[in-house]
């Protein structure tokens, strides 16, 4: 009985491991959006101008897909939404900016010491704009993207 149960319970845990991803946020609440977007992140530079594109490039080369979400009607109800989908995901907040009335929030979800998921935060004016990006980047991505764009925390 006692394997059965623990059987049960591993189980669960992992079924709702896999339902924190941002992508399963975006899949809920697509339709409450003013916009809505979903690319493969092959499909980005075509957004992007060549100089902004060369910064990122790194980062996009380990990228699966990204998705934006953008609010502006209900971005106070959709705020407090994802703020609770996020209390219950493994995400760990890494960055937060406030200024104002503008916040940024910036979001990482980890597995075996690799990322597999960022996620950004924006509320400004009254408007909630979530962007997620499924990843598989590594601590030393992550520092050559810090490096060769001269970026600094002090």
């Amino acid at each position: 009985m006692k394997k059965l149960f623990l059987l049960l319970s591993l189980v669960v845990f992992t079924s709702c491991a896999t339902h924190t991803s941002f992508n399963t946020f975006y899949k809920n609440n697509q339709h409450e959006s003013d916009f809505s977007l979903g690319l493969n992140s092959s499909l980005i530079r075509g957004f992007l101008p060549d100089e902004d594109f060369e910064d990122v490039k790194p980062l996009l080369k380990k990228a699966k897909h990204i998705r934006i979400l953008v609010f502006s009607d209900n971005a106070e109800h959709m705020n407090l939404k994802f703020d609770k989908f996020i209390k219950r995901s493994t995400f760990e907040e890494v960055v937060k900016i406030k200024d104002d009335n503008d916040k940024i929030n910036f979001f990482i979800l980890e597995n075996k010491d690799k990322i597999k998921e960022v996620v950004f935060q924006i509320s400004s004016d009254g408007d909630l704009v979530l962007l997620g990006l499924k990843t598989n980047l590594t601590q030393k991505d992550i520092d050559k993207l810090f490096n060769d764009n001269d970026i600094t925390f002090n």
